[in-house]
């Protein structure tokens, strides 16, 4: 954790500076952006338990999309932005089980695969830095989840169940992202090519990686919460609403 705090304030100061140093002179202008943006992100859900197990629960990469709309008012070079995004988010797992016969020999691997996929709405509330090229945002981002369903796939057994009421209903993540504007020319349409990271401040709850609950005292004797976690690339093409002063 102390990883990511520590990587998110580096990528921050120099989003920050880059600003900084490509800003020209300040317009007080006033702007604004109607966008139409598209995500893909790696995505993982951790929890200390899971961590702390060994071979029988480790996490794989996997692959989260989400798509919608977002509306940008600056003043200036600064501004605040919302956005409605609808997307999944999936948390993979591998893991190699171990059956041991009375006498606690094992006499039998199973290796397998699960998954968690979670139904989304995205609702980020962002403050804004821009520049002619450069953007910086960073701001909370209130997060829906409609459905969740677990895929387990070993040794010729799979199943599909939906595990929707183990997960809470929704959760605060904290959003920062940057990157560049691609202008087309004097025309009010240019495209944003940048990342985006996201880290989950509140506990999702859920299921471990096997379809247990995590919340389960039986299965787990201390509690720990579950945090989404996503890193990608954001794609968005701008509509700008009023012009730049010459």
């Amino acid at each position: 954790m102390n990883k990511k705090i520590l990587l998110a304030g580096t990528l921050s100061l120099f989003s920050v500076l880059a600003l900084a140093q490509d800003a020209p002179k300040a317009s007080k202008e006033n702007t604004f952006e109607i966008q139409a943006k598209g995500l893909g992100n790696s995505t993982w859900l951790f929890n200390k338990n899971i961590s702390d197990i060994g071979d029988e629960q480790n996490y794989a990469n996997s692959i989260g999309v989400a798509y919608g709309l977002g509306f940008n008012a600056y003043f200036g070079k600064v501004g605040v932005g919302i956005e409605g995004l609808m997307g999944n988010h999936l948390g993979s797992y591998v893991g190699k089980l171990e059956f041991k016969d009375s006498t606690g020999t094992v006499y039998k691997t199973t290796d397998y695969k699960s998954s968690i996929n979670l139904q989304t709405i995205q609702i980020p509330l962002m403050f804004k830095l821009k520049s002619d090229i450069l953007y910086f945002e960073l701001g909370p981002q209130y997060n829906i989840i409609s459905s969740a369903t677990y895929k387990y796939s070993g040794d010729g057994f799979s199943m599909d169940t939906v595990v929707t009421s183990d997960y809470a209903s929704s959760f605060i993540s904290a959003v920062m992202g940057f990157g560049a504007k691609i202008k087309f020319g004097e025309s009010p349409l240019s495209m944003n090519v940048g990342l985006r990271l996201q880290y989950g401040l509140t506990d999702l709850k859920g299921v471990d990686a096997l379809g247990n609950d995590l919340g389960d005292a039986l299965v787990y004797k201390d509690k720990s919460s579950t945090n989404a976690a996503t890193g990608g690339i954001v794609l968005s093409l701008n509509y700008q609403i009023g012009k730049k002063k010459k």
